[in-house]
């Protein structure tokens, strides 16, 4: 499926495989295969500064406009995190990915294809992700992805301006 992957590399392997589940559809039903009791999930960052710790919390724009964003412990938040977001996006598919790591540790890096069921509108979104192991499942999973793409494929109507350059840009641009 475009993988390349360091050889050697459990978790590596088991974070391609992960994704290779994600694309077949598996998306809750996977959890229990892949994913350590103790799992932190985390989507771009915690919804809140005071779960936050050391990574810099969600925007409360951008937790209401994707509601799934955040992080989740244990298989039955992390359950609950995937068939909530499936129920707003299928996954079509992931672009070439490049996995590096050790047997420990794990770095993801590509893009991946989303359908916003919502809207009907269909993206490529680069992402990246730290993959950690124990016991030979995934024991933390921090996702970063470009939300900006994501927004505008759920977005139903209206615009946002933006002042850069010493110019304002209305996106979507108005005709």
């Amino acid at each position: 499926m475009g993988v390349n992957t360091e050889a050697g590399s459990s978790v590596a392997a088991l974070a391609g495989e992960y994704l290779d589940a994600v694309t077949r559809g598996e998306g809750a039903a996977a959890a229990e295969r892949y994913f350590h009791p103790d799992i932190v999930y985390i989507v771009n960052g915690p919804p809140s500064p005071a779960e936050a710790g050391d990574l810099p919390a969600l925007s409360g724009e951008l937790h209401s406009a994707l509601p799934w964003l955040g992080m989740y412990r244990g298989l039955d938040e992390v359950r609950s995190f995937l068939t909530h977001m499936h129920s707003n996006l299928d996954v079509t598919g992931f672009g070439p990915r490049e996995i590096v790591g050790d047997d420990q540790r794990a770095a993801v890096f590509g893009w991946f294809g989303l359908r916003a069921r919502p809207a009907g509108r269909e993206v490529r979104v680069a992402f990246s992700v730290l993959v950690e192991g124990r016991e030979g499942k995934i024991a933390r999973y921090q996702f970063l992805e470009n939300t900006f793409d994501v927004s505008l494929a759920f977005r139903s109507g209206g615009s946002w301006a933006f002042q850069t350059d010493g110019k304002t840009t209305t996106v979507p641009s108005e005709r």
